[in-house]
Parts: structure tokens; sequence; C-alpha cells
């Protein structure tokens, strides 16, 4: 049976935004009565698809898969405040990492055809007439867009096994340091692949170090990446659930953890920056396994000034999303905000009165503060305009796209659409960028430059939905 797998990109790690194809021929079959190609595809045990196709101008077929298989990746929702709350809602202080639950898949390949004696019978399916395939898909893309579609996708540069090594994060490269800008209690996560099956192989302990504005060491200690801190130990074999990793490394998960309290922000006085970085060792030098990501440390200002009666700041918001590199980042915006509702009302006139029992004894009265227009079902739209600080528009300009082209995004903030006496607490709601275009600046124009995102409040208030 001469029935090949010509060409295909489904192999090793691929983003489900990128194209995933195979080109099949069959050099026996192609001309038998309603012959078709087929492709199986199969998720977590389960056949999702079975895909015909007839041959193409080169008795051949292509099947472009990565539309079938992206609805079934995406990052996890509840992790940005990993150090102090667990996936499931729990309170907990000893996982700092957390294993993913569908942003990471293996997927199975099988090929066929089906063809029938002759124009009259019915086809006949044949599976298993080439080997069968896996790869793992996440919930993004590895391809440069300047790229072609059968070039090699960019799946290495994740691999964390030497100082070249990126987590799934779009915040821009300088050389070997990766610099985000934060303020003390800011939440948020960032996500690594991990394990032999996706080539990420070096990633057992992530070295935190603080230091000073000189580069002065002030405090150094590491996480281990294992089950025990909420992560797993990378390996061979590893189950998708455990090939990404989540890391609580931003100031208000390390500042809430109970593993290293030395590594808590709080314990180190005078810091200026930290750097975190992933290794193979308990050592770090020469141990390296990731490029630096360091967290430079924003002053204060009025916009994030402590409110120590409900322990919050008043005016910062941190933005965190879902990115196109399947895993997640976040942005302090704690520059002045603006808050809109948008109210709908649904306005119908009463009568008022006693007019259906008055009479005999009883007199007919109306009170002033009966009859007229009344309103009912009010259903409340919030909108808030953040600002950015004033930085290196090259540092953020990553952060922006990737925030603006986000289907799923979530803003941090003590909740500003119930009563005070319902409890103030700051948490995580869903939101949607509202708008439209936006407008991007350069170093070359703007030495220092902000950026305004309006994003709208997903949950109605009061809503009787």
């Amino acid at each position: 049976m001469a029935y090949t797998v010509d060409q295909s990109s489904g192999t090793g790690l691929q983003g489900a935004w990128d194209d995933i194809f195979y080109v099949v021929r069959d050099t026996t079959n192609y001309n038998a009565p309603k012959f078709r190609y087929i492709l199986q595809v199969t998720i977590d045990g389960v056949v999702i698809g079975k895909f015909k196709q007839l041959p193409n101008n080169n008795d051949c077929a292509v099947f472009d898969i990565g539309g079938i298989v992206s609805p079934y990746v995406y990052q996890d929702e509840n992790i940005a405040q990993l150090g102090l709350i667990n996936p499931d809602g729990s309170v907990g202080t000893t996982k700092i990492f957390a294993t993913n639950e569908d942003a990471i898949k293996t997927i199975t390949i099988d090929f066929g055809y089906e063809k029938a004696a002759d124009a009259d019978s019915a086809p006949t399916e044949t599976m298993g007439a080439a080997a069968q395939t896996t790869f793992k898909v996440i919930n993004g893309t590895l391809r440069k867009q300047t790229s072609n579609s059968d070039s090699t996708n960019s799946a290495t540069n994740f691999a964390l096994i030497n100082t070249n090594g990126h987590l799934l994060s779009t915040a821009n490269t300088f050389g070997t340091v990766i610099t985000q800008y934060v303020i003390d209690g800011q939440y948020g996560v960032m996500a690594f692949l991990n394990g032999d099956d996706v080539g990420s192989d070096d990633c057992n302990y992530f070295h935190v170090t603080y230091k000073s504005a000189s580069g002065v060491t002030l405090q150094t200690g590491y996480f281990q990446n294992n089950s025990t801190n909420g992560g797993y130990t990378p390996a061979a074999s590893l189950s998708d659930e455990r090939s990404l990793i989540y890391f609580g490394c931003f100031p208000g998960n390390l500042q809430s953890q109970g593993i290293d309290t030395n590594l808590r922000p709080d314990s180190v006085a005078n810091w200026d920056y930290y750097e975190v970085q992933a290794a193979s060792s308990t050592t770090l030098s020469g141990n390296e396994s990731s490029k630096v990501y360091k967290f430079k440390k924003l002053c204060d200002t009025r916009y994030n000034d402590l409110d120590s009666t409900y322990n919050n700041y008043n005016g910062e918001y941190f933005l965190y999303w879902w990115n196109e590199l399947g895993g997640v980042d976040s942005i302090v915006m704690d520059g002045a905000s603006q808050v809109v509702q948008n109210i709908t009302r649904e306005n119908f006139t009463q009568i008022g009165g006693n007019a259906f029992n008055a009479g005999n004894t009883i007199k007919y009265r109306r009170r002033p503060s009966e009859g007229g227009m009344t309103t009912a079902s009010n259903s409340t739209i919030t909108q808030i305009t953040l600002n950015t600080r004033a930085l290196n528009p090259e540092a953020l300009n990553p952060l922006i796209q990737s925030l603006a082209n986000s289907e799923r995004v979530f803003i941090y903030n003590r909740p500003i659409q119930q009563p005070r006496a319902l409890g103030k607490t700051a948490a995580f709601v869903r939101c949607v960028v509202v708008d439209q275009s936006v407008s991007y600046k350069t170093a070359i124009n703007d030495k220092v430059a902000n950026y305004s995102i309006t994003v709208q409040i997903s949950r109605k208030a009061p809503s009787k939905i």
C-alpha cells in the first residue's frame, strides 16, 4: 500500500493559532470509486472528529487542523494570586506554582481512506494506512508572522535548558534581561514549559534575587518546581497538566507565600528590583536555564497610596490576560483612572392611589409619593479608563499589544459596584477591552510615554440574570 504522509507540521510542540497541517498521498487507491482521504483527530482519548477529503489536483489531500484543535486548549483563569489563592479558590500560602488544566493538550492523528467496489456500492473505511502520530499543542502561536506555514516554528525558544530560554510571556526582551515594572502588592503569574516532552527539562528551580539600585545583592533564594510547591519536577512522559506550569513571581505572590518568608518583598529592605531565573540546580551560577526576568519596583504616587483601613490601594488596577504565546501576562495600571457607568432603565407610568378600592366608606386618595413615572429593571454597565505609568514605550508596547488583542482579560481592584458595608475585598473579575484602536509610540519619537486603555466590567450591576 503506497499511502504516505509527504509533509507535516504537526510534530513536537505546536501553536493552535498556527497552521497545523498534513499532506497525504495514496498512489494505489486514489482513483477508486468514491475515494476519500481520512484524517482522525483524538484528544484526551476521545475522537473529536473524522475528516474526509477528495484528492486534489495532484491526487493528494491537505488537512489543516489548527482551527479544529484550538477550541480544546485555553489558559487557566483562577491562578493570578498563586501564593495566596490556590487554583481551586482555597486560601493557601504553600503553593507558588500550579499545573494547568487545559492549556496544553496531546493530539493523536490517525490516517486512513475510504473507497467503494463500484459506483453503486457504499464506501468501506480503512484506518491505519500510515503510522499514527502525536504532538502537543498550546493555545497560542509559535510561528513568526513573517514565516511561511511550512517553516520550523519557534518552540525551542521556550525550552528552559540554557540562558536563551523564554517563559511564555510577551514582555519585551533587552538582551538577556526581560524587564517589567511592578509595585508592591501586584499579583501576576508567568507560565513556562515543563519536562522532556516539550524540550524544557532544566526548570527544576526558580531563583529570586533582590538587588539595590546599584546592583548589590540584598537577598537570594529559590523555589523548587515540585508537587510540594504546586508544580512538578521536569521529567520525561509527563501528563499534559504537568507539561505547562504557572509560577506566581510578582510582588503580591511573593509577599503572600509562606514557603520562604525571606523572599517576601517586605523582608528585604530598600530593594530596587529583583531578578527571577530558572536553573537546573540549587546553585544558580553555571546552571542557568532561562533568561533573566527583572521586576523593577516603581515609586509610589498618590494614585497607589495604601488605604490602611481596608488594607488595599486606592487607585491602582492590575490587568491580567491570556497572551498569544499560550501563557499569561500582567501589567499595573496606576495612573489617573476614570470610572463611567452607563445605566439602562425600563420606565413605565403608574396611576397610583386607591381607585380600585375607593367608594362607600373608603375615600379615594392618591399620595404625592404614588403614581407617575416609575423605573424597573435597572442595569448598569461599568467602564474604566486606565492609564499606565510613563515609561519607555519599548517596554510597554508588547504588553499593550498583547492585552488589546487578548480574548480573555481580568481586572483586579476593590469592587466598585457594591456598598462598602458588603466589604471591599479585592479580587480579579472578568472584563473586556473596548478600545477600537490603539496608537503605539516609539522610543525614537517618545522618550517616555503612557497608554490609556478602556475596559468594561463583564458583569452588570445590579443584575437579575
